[in-house]
């Protein structure tokens, strides 16, 4: 007898698709190309449509196993940045999604899931979901009803407004502090930082607010807490790209501005200022000690490779994996802000003093 799963299988979709395209379920969302697909293929290996199954929401049924069909948990995605079919290793926000859908992939839960990508910037394309992921600085109104209607939300990289759903970030007032230590463990004080500011886009009103983040406001705090002018020893980029990383520094270079130790927002800031620092002779890491944030693979491959503060941005997305579960599974139903586990990569940037 041919079952769901052998047309899943045949159609690479999963078991829970078949089934509620094959019982017309109204409230399913699913393209006229996959449904067609779905029911071209149940045809020619003659399934037997005859046989009910139990669609969430509607009427009781059987499947041929005589089990219910679980109900399928429709979970929005929502970054300006993502790119569906061009998955980059070096994209943080991508390598964060990755790090989600693969624990949930491990916990064998993806096939209980329905994914939609909201790419519209309107709240209505929120309607109907029963989960949303927030990839980024993307500040919505908690309090409008399409949000409030869905029971479980997490934002990955950014805090939550009020505290109203999950926040899963970095704790970069730590990874500072880190970045700061180790330059005073191998004998430099004298320490500047660079960086950008946060640009965070309004949902549904297509603007952003200029903002001091949090790495900027934690090196500020330990200038003033040192008697040191934050105006000396702190520089603003257009954003954290190499493109601008290499501006900044090589203006500040002209300028001859720039302190023997130089903390970056990014490692895509330092991939710029490293060709600014070749083109002025100046030699990282005897010259000059760098250290970045974030990790990302490239920072093993620089010339020389480069000291930074571990994001970890697979952990990220796991972590996110979990909280949804704790949330839809185990019924928790209050929020939580979780910053994963950060550590200090030790590579050759940096010059040694003591």
């Amino acid at each position: 007898m041919i079952t769901l799963n052998d047309i899943a299988s045949a159609c690479g979709v999963s078991k829970t698709t078949v089934s509620r395209v094959l019982s017309q379920d109204p409230e399913f969302s699913v393209s006229d190309q996959t449904r067609n697909l779905v029911l071209a293929t149940a045809k020619a290996m003659n399934y037997d449509m005859s046989q009910k199954r139990r669609v969430p929401g509607g009427k009781d049924a059987k499947e041929s196993s005589g089990h219910p069909e679980p109900a399928v948990l429709k979970v929005g995605i929502l970054n300006y940045k993502f790119k569906l079919h061009e998955v980059s290793i070096n994209d943080y926000y991508n390598t964060v999604f990755t790090g989600f859908m693969s624990c949930l992939k491990d916990l064998n839960l993806i096939s209980h899931m329905e994914f939609r990508y909201v790419l519209k910037d309107s709240y209505e394309e929120l309607k109907g979901l029963d989960a949303l992921i927030i990839l980024g600085k993307l500040q919505l109104n908690p309090y409008h009803p399409f949000v409030r209607e869905i029971k479980y939300k997490i934002i990955l990289d950014y805090l939550a407004p009020d505290y109203h759903f999950d926040s899963i970030l970095p704790d970069f007032n730590q990874a500072v502090r880190m970045a700061i230590d180790y330059f005073h463990s191998i004998g430099h004080q004298d320490i500047g930082y660079i960086g950008s500011l946060d640009r965070i886009v309004q949902f549904a009103f297509s603007s952003r607010e200029e903002k001091k983040d949090s790495r900027h406001l934690a090196f500020q705090n330990y200038c003033l807490q040192n008697g040191i002018k934050p105006e000396s020893r702190i520089w603003l980029a257009d954003s954290f790209l190499p493109e601008d990383g290499y501006a900044i520094t090589n203006r500040l270079l002209v300028e001859g501005k720039l302190p023997p130790a130089l903390l970056y927002g990014s490692d895509g800031l330092v991939m710029g200022a490293y060709k600014a620092f070749q083109e002025h002779g100046i030699r990282v890491g005897e010259d000059i000690s760098v250290v970045g944030i974030d990790n990302m693979p490239f920072s093993g491959y620089l010339n020389p490779p480069l000291t930074t503060v571990a994001l970890n941005p697979q952990l990220l997305g796991r972590a996110a994996a979990h909280a949804l579960i704790s949330q839809s599974e185990q019924h928790r139903d209050y929020p939580l802000t979780i910053h994963p586990p950060l550590k200090i990569v030790v590579r050759n940037s940096c010059r040694k003093l003591l």
